[in-house]
């Protein structure tokens, strides 16, 4: 067998192969990777942040101690009006409404009976124990005291102590009393001029023969005896006791 046949087909297996790892080696460097092809490189810059994830689900209470509460928030404004209830229930009727005309008439008729009860009582009291004369009305509850218990007597009672102006006012006092009973009158404060408990001088007057006679300096006060005359007397005298009233 000749040598050269098999030296020109072992050339040709050669390079044969060396083509075909060429030819691979280029296609290698188009379709893959660098790195599969290359030494490594240096690291890139990081990529930007992703988006955030999904929330998780509520952990459990942890078991440390709870802090102190924190200091109440600022109030809200005023959230819009409810809606409105339902309508309670009715109440009780009311009481009836005052009447001005017929409180009137009512009151008209009470001061009309009352007017008339006062009538009654003041026709008693002058059938039993007093003397009315024009719109003098004379009572006494029959005790004698000084001139100044008198005084206080008929103050007590919104009355003043019975000072007549005129015979027929004189004449009622001394019938009533019956006996000495003191007047209104007095010249204690200026001797001899004799006025009224309200200052005024009295121009009626119906002196006893020889009165005033101011006895001793110290006559200041006025009685009516049981004629109906007059006398001046001491005023810690006791005598009974009359006063006047408007009828």
């Amino acid at each position: 067998m000749s040598l050269f046949p098999s030296l020109h087909l072992l050339l040709l297996i050669v390079m044969t192969a060396s083509h075909t790892e060429t030819e691979n080696c280029e296609n290698m460097q188009n379709t893959c990777l660098v790195i599969a092809c290359d030494s490594p490189g240096i690291n890139g810059l990081p990529g930007k942040d992703g988006h955030d994830g999904a929330k998780g689900e509520k952990g459990e209470p942890g078991q440390g101690l709870i802090g102190l509460q924190g200091p109440p928030g600022m109030v809200g404004s005023q959230g819009s009006p409810g809606i409105p209830g339902l309508p309670g229930l009715k109440g009780q009727k009311g009481d009836s409404g005052i009447d001005p005309g017929k409180e009137f008439t009512l009151a008209r008729s009470s001061l009309a009976d009352l007017r008339s009860e006062l009538d009654n009582v003041k026709k008693w009291l002058i059938f039993s124990q007093g003397k009315q004369v024009g719109k003098k009305l004379y009572l006494t509850n029959g005790k004698k005291m000084s001139f100044n218990g008198v005084k206080a007597l008929c103050a007590q009672f919104q009355a003043s102590v019975a000072t007549p102006t005129n015979s027929r006012e004189n004449q009622a006092i001394q019938e009533l009393a019956g006996t000495e009973a003191f007047l209104g009158i007095t010249d204690e404060y200026i001797e001899g001029q004799f006025v009224d408990l309200t200052g005024k001088t009295v121009t009626y007057q119906n002196w006893n023969d020889g009165e005033p006679n101011n006895a001793d300096s110290a006559e200041h006060c006025v009685e009516i005896l049981k004629d109906g005359k007059w006398n001046d007397i001491f005023c810690s005298s006791q005598l009974l006791a009359v006063c006047e009233f408007p009828a």
